[in-house]
Parts: structure tokens; sequence; C-alpha cells
């Protein structure tokens, strides 16, 4: 739980820095982030069989107590797949279904957010040169501004961890954050491009 924190606190971090930059980004393709973390104990390099769902979540609707998930759509959720699973056969890893008892199971993730700012200002006027008096327009303009923030998140998962969790679930050996991937419009190779940033930081995944 600590690690996770402290990974979260880097995500925090990265964008502050980025916004107080003096010279700024340039494009927005220079606010894109790709941070991972791992256990430093799991060994990686005695397994070689992962398994994958065919779809990413992107958001969970709750209505009346009942649960729907919200997926990405197949266009867009294909590109992250095929990247994915180029970087991990040259990592030397086999995808296999989910029956075939896979080492690692890996879980692709969307989350996004929109900030909406609301402010409103009065316009002012000048009553004239003699006995004149600025004053107030009313009712005053108001604007609504917003921006989009996102991240895609993978983890890796033995499966069979869970057998020896007091609450049944299994910790993931690894995380990687590709942040800021929804921000400007949507461009393939920035996402593709972060993904191969995310396994070039984790070499310590190669199996033998």
């Amino acid at each position: 739980m600590k690690t996770m924190k402290r990974f979260l606190l880097m995500i925090v971090v990265t964008s502050m820095m980025w916004g107080c930059y003096p010279g700024g980004a340039e494009f927005v393709e220079d606010t894109d982030a790709v941070l991972t973390t791992f256990d430093s104990k799991f060994d990686f390099a005695s397994k070689n069989k992962y398994a994958r769902p065919d779809k990413i979540v992107v958001d969970v609707e709750i209505d009346n107590g009942d649960t729907t998930y919200v997926y990405m759509k197949d266009v867009f959720a294909q590109t992250i797949f095929d990247a994915i699973d180029e970087n991990m056969e040259e990592l030397g890893w086999t995808l296999v279904d989910i029956s075939e008892e896979p080492d690692l199971l890996l879980n692709p993730a969307a989350i996004k957010s929109t900030t909406y700012f609301y402010s409103y200002w009065y316009d002012w006027w000048y009553g004239g040169w003699y006995g004149g008096y600025w004053g107030w327009y009313y009712p005053p303009y108001y604007t609504i501004s917003s921006y989009t923030t996102g991240s895609l998140i993978f983890t890796l998962v033995d499966p069979n961890a869970g057998e020896d969790s007091p609450i049944n679930q299994s910790q993931a050996s690894w995380v990687a954050v590709m942040n800021g991937l929804y921000v400007g419009t949507y461009n393939v190779s920035r996402v593709t491009t972060a993904i191969d940033d995310a396994f070039e930081q984790s070499p310590y995944l190669k199996t033998n």
C-alpha cells in the first residue's frame, strides 16, 4: 500500500513539474508521462505465460444497485492490445487463454476525468463627463471552461497469489500508468509510444 501511495504521489508531482516549468510545454504531447513500479521480490523470469481480457473498462455505472461496465470502443482497444502483445512477446511471453492456467494476468484499464471551471464577471460603464460615475452592468457574464485528463493503467497479477491472502486478493506484481493521453486530440502514436515506454522501463519483465 505504501508503494502504491508513493507511486501515485509521483504522478501528482510530475504533473506539477510540468505546470511550473518556466518554458512550459509547447505541445500537448509534452505533458504525457509514463511511470512504472514493481514488486522487487517477484520472480518474473520463471514465468512465461500470460492472459488478458479482450475488452478495456473505462467506466462503471451504478443504477439502483446494478453495476454496468463501460468498455472502450474495440477500434481503439485493439490498438492497445496489439502494442501490449508485441511488447510482451519481445520479452519472451506467450499469450494464452485464461483456461490454460496462465502464470500472470495482465489487466488494462482506462480512467478519464473532466474538470469544469465556472466563473463570472461584470462589465463596466462610464456614466458621463459631468457628474458621471463608474458602474456595473447586470446581470454578470458567466463562462464555463473545462479540461479532460486521463490515464491508461496496466497491472500484472499472479492469479494464484490470492490463495495466500487473508482477503483472497492478489497484489499487483507490476503496475504501469500512462498519464495525459486523454488531453488534446486523439493520436494513436501517443498511445503506442507510451505503451512502448512503459515496457522499456521494465526490463525485469523478461523471461528466461
